[in-house]
């Protein structure tokens, strides 16, 4: 039988719906709750529009939960229904949220797939989507789990990422700050600058500051550019707004302008993240070009 794998991400990744169908990824809808009441991201809430719209009306703060194992399972099934002989989930890091250690325990007790690959993504959003998409150009191409898993890998070698929130309180609130505190702490109008913990454990953390949000690109600028001259392969990166598509669309601009051979792309915060980082974010994620990647291989 020819080995069929099925690429599965939760909503954390922001694939639009058409773009997942281009590739046949499935998605599993995470959970963001205003107190008793449960609204599933990527269904009740398909944008950070609505969130925001939410959190105004609402006397609670929202906060996310994660997939039950029920919705992995029926996940798996359904590529077994579908005629998938395989499967590979990339969650949301597992620094911020506990999806990767659910999936991986559903996987490890599931039987109806010849074998299952549970990778923690490390990032969120584009990082993690790129990797979904990866993923699926490279099972196309016939690659085994093991060689996707490995070139996965290398790929998350070169993510990056720098992000700007306008406001630290709900990142301390949801408990999804890590490390920093003290670089940010007690000071006023101030916008910090966030990053992952790829290489390590996929927490965030504060790496900088800054007064305007136009310092706060200034110092992605300038860590960008750090990436750029050590990088010796061509560079895919993505302009990320939190609702506040007129900026974004601004730095996509100035980034294009800035840096002519780097490959850029357009995206936007879905609220499962946007309940960690409020209203008004933005972020710049950047790596190894997938796509060349994918047809390097």
């Amino acid at each position: 039988m020819t080995k069929k794998t099925a690429i599965i991400v939760d909503s954390s990744a922001a694939l639009p719906a058409e773009i997942r169908r281009s590739y046949g990824i499935e998605e599993v809808s995470i959970p963001i709750l205003f107190g008793q009441e449960t609204y599933m991201g990527g269904q009740d809430l398909t944008s950070l529009a609505d969130l925001v719209e939410l959190m105004t009306k609402k006397d609670v703060l929202p906060t996310t939960s994660q997939p039950s194992p029920a919705e992995w399972e029926q996940a798996l099934n359904q590529a077994v229904q579908a005629g998938y002989t395989e499967a590979i989930i990339i969650t949301l890091s597992s620094g911020i949220s506990g999806a990767f250690q659910t999936a991986k325990l559903v996987a490890d007790g599931f039987d109806g797939l010849e074998e299952i690959l549970v990778v923690d993504s490390k990032l969120t959003n584009m990082g993690q989507a790129s990797q979904a998409l990866l993923a699926a150009k490279l099972a196309e191409k016939g690659r085994t789990l093991a060689e996707i898993d490995q070139m996965l890998a290398a790929f998350r070698e070169d993510l990056g990422v720098r992000l700007v929130v306008n406001d630290i309180s709900h990142l301390k609130r949801t408990g999804r700050l890590s490390r920093g505190q003290a670089l940010i702490s007690g000071l006023l109008n101030i916008k910090p600058i966030l990053s992952f913990d790829i290489v390590g454990d996929g927490k965030i953390g504060a790496v900088g500051k800054a007064r305007k949000m136009s310092g706060a690109k200034e110092q992605i600028q300038e860590a960008f550019e750090d990436y750029l001259r050590a990088a010796d392969f061509p560079v895919r990166a993505y302009i990320i707004d939190g609702n506040n598509a007129k900026l974004g669309d601004k730095w996509l601009k100035d980034f294009q302008a800035k840096y002519p051979t780097v490959a850029f792309e357009r995206a936007s915060m879905d609220p499962v993240i946007g309940v960690h980082t409020g209203d008004g974010a933005m972020a710049v994620i950047w790596s190894h070009d997938w796509q060349v990647m994918a047809k390097e291989d």
